[in-house]
């Protein structure tokens, strides 16, 4: 009996580890790296929720680091570097939104990682057109949903709605956050997704503020551009990002205005 109660604490132990130094992790993913049954992860992932440690998300867990965290380890690993960069970009556009607002969200890696902080925000509206991230946002926020084509309504049902001029017409959008890929040397913003390439454009023009966040440069052929480096207010970056932006954004008119651990943040003095 002992052996058995160390082991399940040592993979208890391993699992939130994992979930730390990721972010977010699946059950399929945790259940092949630890071999055992998903049945058994989604038994440890209930109870590392009961103790603090995450929070279930549908299909596995996030990472929620408690509020004034210290890292006591003089030594911090890579991939758990990387996990915390990931977080703290995401919690500094926490800063920028206001109980009531009205937020266009949109896709990328980054922009999940924000979802379980908006718990903290009250009667948010939050628009998007990412079914996955949308359900997310219902696990953990009272916000309203409003997807473009649809409503997310109780039990993940989606009313019909209007299009995305409508939604525009109809919602003053306060904040665009948006995840870039790229700052090319012309300062245009390059994103990933092509296909969100004319929803980004429209929303950039329409929003009151936009806030983008970088966590590196990301080498891609075509060039997604969907505006100027002048139309956005804020950007938030990785120290890794830094590197290779500060000088360019100084010379865009940007301020460097709050740094910590991983990452900085700029303000562009000259508004849109």
């Amino acid at each position: 009996m002992a052996k058995a109660s160390s082991a399940l604490l040592k993979r208890r132990l391993d699992i939130a580890k994992i979930v730390r130094q990721n972010g977010e992790v699946k059950v399929d993913e945790l259940s092949d790296q630890l071999k055992v049954s998903h049945v058994t992860i989604r038994q440890d992932l209930t109870y590392l929720e009961q103790q603090g440690y995450l929070k279930r998300s549908f299909g596995g867990a996030i990472y929620i680091s408690p509020e004034g965290q210290m890292h006591n380890s003089a030594t911090i690993n890579s991939s758990q570097t990387k996990g915390n960069s990931d977080i703290d970009l995401a919690k500094a556009c926490l800063s920028y939104i206001n109980d009531g607002d009205t937020i266009f969200l949109g896709h990328g890696f980054l922009t999940r990682k924000l979802i379980p902080f908006l718990h903290k925000k009250k009667s948010l509206r939050i628009i998007m057109n990412d079914l996955r991230n949308a359900q997310l946002v219902r696990e953990f926020s009272d916000a309203e949903v409003i997807l473009i084509g649809g409503v997310l309504c109780e039990g993940n049902i989606i009313k019909s709605c209007n299009d995305l001029i409508s939604i525009r017409n109809k919602y003053a959008i306060s904040h665009f956050i948006i995840e870039l890929a790229a700052i090319d040397e012309n300062n245009d913003l390059i994103i990933e997704n092509s296909e969100q390439k004319e929803t980004y454009q429209q929303i950039l023009k329409n929003s009151k503020h936009t806030i983008g966040l970088l966590l590196e440069r990301s080498l891609l052929t075509d060039n997604h551009s969907i505006g100027k480096l002048k139309h956005i207010d804020v950007t938030i970056l990785s120290k890794a990002a830094v590197t290779e932006y500060h000088h360019q954004l100084l010379n865009s008119n940007f301020k460097q205005i709050a740094i910590n651990k991983y990452c900085m943040t700029y303000h562009n003095l000259l508004g849109t």
